[in-house]
């Protein structure tokens, strides 16, 4: 069974869909991981929730959401009148436009979202958050840490289980080892062998006119594909 990984989609229906169609994506056979990020900033946003929905009811287990910081930001504004303006501040008023223009309240989709969307999910041998790890152990890290942290990323500094992340918009998908050397950027179409630790960062800012990009793995093989953003084209 092949693991499809996708990063930070906001909205850009267009491009997860021309990305699906290029990995031949199977419904029956793949498993599909969002590393969330399904909605804000993006004029398609109640478009990619649907999408998502669908799949979950026919894919169950093999569609896994985990949740990024902008499902919890709008989670959130449930409890906090206050989160409302943080959440507008970063795209969740496009959200709302979207889900407006088809006649829904993106509100009413919160138990969903609470109930469907998971902070962590462990592969063979690598594991998935949005943002990062501090503690190898994605359980032993604060909420904030997997939703928000770059200082991870940024600082290159983790050197433990394999562990792929979107959140921090790069210009091509990079791999960091962990020891402060460096990234190292990660060509498409080629396959490569699955690192056993350090980070993999796939959010390559679609939204922002950059590309949405997949990781393909097989076994202890992997591959990228990418589809530009509406932005790009």
């Amino acid at each position: 069974m092949r693991t499809i990984i996708i990063g930070d989609i906001h909205g850009c229906v267009k491009a997860l869909t021309g990305l699906l169609m290029k990995l031949e994506f199977n419904q029956k056979e793949d498993r599909l991981v969002s590393l969330g990020d399904l909605m804000d900033r993006g004029k398609a946003s109640y478009e990619v929730f649907s999408f998502f929905r669908q799949l979950k009811l026919e894919m169950k287990e093999r569609c896994i959401i985990v949740r990024g910081n902008h499902e919890q930001m709008l989670i959130d504004t449930a409890s906090d009148r206050k989160m409302k303006r943080l959440w507008y501040m970063n795209g969740g008023k496009e959200t709302e436009k979207s889900f407006f223009f088809h006649g829904r309240k993106v509100q009413t989709h919160i138990p969903w979202l609470e109930k469907n969307t998971v902070l962590y999910w462990v592969g063979e041998g690598y594991q998935c958050v949005h943002a990062g790890v501090v503690e190898e152990e994605p359980e032993r890290n604060s909420l904030d840490t997997l939703l928000w942290d770059r200082d991870v990323i940024m600082g290159d500094c983790y050197d433990k289980r394999l562990t792929i992340v979107g959140h921090t918009p790069m210009r091509e998908p990079l791999f960091l080892k962990g020891d402060g050397t460096g990234g190292e950027i990660l060509s498409c179409h080629k396959r490569m062998d699955l690192p056993k630790t350090g980070m993999i960062c796939i959010d390559t800012g679609c939204v922002f006119g950059g590309n949405l990009t997949a990781m393909v793995i097989e076994g202890r093989k992997f591959w990228l594909e990418k589809e530009e953003g509406a932005a790009a084209k």
